[in-house]
């Protein structure tokens, strides 16, 4: 037996917010007043953000913008702002004008990175986490962004990386062409009732299970699960915690999930373990059942045999599934993915199910 792959979902590298305050200091009754406005919408819209309602934010940090234009942390937290509600070039401008006012930002440097990220465009994103390493080498997230470096690298380098393929199968078989053999089918699940993980709601539990369901209905009905009490008797265990460290590497704090898959010999799939985080990759924030419906989407694929990543910003299993461009759904490339990998399998019946 082998560990077949340790699979992390990574949060993209939207991890930090304008620490310093938006409106200088002036003179003048007229001057104050529109200072002490400006820092009540920034700080409401920080709120919002962190509460994962980026369009309020958008609307307080837009007029915010109108009132000072010339501030590098209002244009940082608009950038966040239309980032995290998609609209990643509108993001993107914003966060250039805040690097235009502060050249040396890492939060706008950091952010502008995870723009390029999430939009697939991998070599800018590297360019970008590198100068953010080069200007805050000791923060907190610099360990994360070095991991999101070398994933950024290795998945180009894969053969089948077209982000524009019909499927990405041969990126993600590279290693080893790893599938669950047909004699275990129906795959026994067994899902932890997380009741000792902090933030843990009965909505992700039913996220996990149509998870399953979902990349089971898209192998073309070739897979299927049953639901059992036992994690002893189970082909996959799936587990929930609040602590980042059991689902990082290397101290890093930006994973959503973790996945480990065990196959024998013959890239066959022995056994499996699923474990998600249920708090917010950032303190004060919030995690909506859309970022957990992506996590578990996310993680089942791996187990199923997915083992790498997409490089389509827009598929479940692009490695940052926190991404706006991430739908909680599986895309047209998942779902020919794992249909292709399962192919061969016979249709199942539904008293096979």
């Amino acid at each position: 037996m082998r560990v077949a792959g340790i699979f992390r979902a990574l949060a993209p590298a939207v991890l930090l917010f304008a620490l310093t305050a938006p409106a200088r200091p002036a003179p003048g009754e007229e001057q104050e007043s529109t200072s002490a406005e400006v820092n009540a919408l920034f700080a409401g819209a920080v709120k919002m953000l962190k509460e994962n309602h980026p369009f309020q934010a958008r609307q307080l940090l837009e007029r915010a913008a109108e009132l000072e234009p010339n501030s590098p942390t209002v244009r940082c937290n608009l950038g966040l702002a239309y980032q995290n509600s998609g609209n990643i070039n509108r993001a993107i401008s914003e966060f250039q004008r805040a690097l235009e006012l502060a050249p040396d930002m890492p939060q706008a440097t950091l952010n502008l990175a995870g723009c390029y990220q999430s939009l697939g465009r991998s070599r800018e994103a590297i360019s970008w986490f590198e100068k953010y390493l080069q200007l805050s080498p000791q923060s907190a997230e610099a360990g994360q962004v070095r991991d999101i470096i070398a994933q950024l690298r290795a998945a180009a380098e894969q053969p089948g990386s077209d982000p524009g393929a019909p499927d990405y199968l041969q990126a993600v078989t590279a290693g080893g062409t790893y599938r669950w053999p047909q004699h275990k089918l129906p795959l026994k699940v067994y899902i932890a009732p997380g009741r000792g993980a902090q933030g843990f709601r009965a909505s992700f539990r039913q996220a996990l299970v149509e998870a399953f369901e979902a990349w089971a209905a898209a192998s073309g009905d070739r897979l299927s699960c049953v639901l059992v009490t036992d994690p002893l008797s189970a082909d996959v265990a799936c587990d929930w915690t609040n602590d980042a460290q059991e689902v990082s590497k290397a101290g890093t704090q930006g994973e959503r999930g973790i996945a480990w898959v065990v196959a024998d010999e013959a890239d066959e799939i022995k056994r499996a373990t699923i474990k998600i985080l249920t708090i917010p990759t950032f303190a004060g924030g919030v995690l909506s059942d859309d970022d957990m419906k992506k996590a578990c989407l996310h993680e089942v694929g791996h187990v199923l045999g997915l083992q790498g990543h997409s490089t389509n910003n827009h598929d479940v299993m692009f490695f940052t599934i926190d991404a706006a461009t991430v739908w909680p759904v599986l895309s047209r490339r998942d779902r020919a993915t794992i249909a292709r990998l399962y192919a061969a399998y016979p249709v199942l019946t539904r008293q096979a199910r």
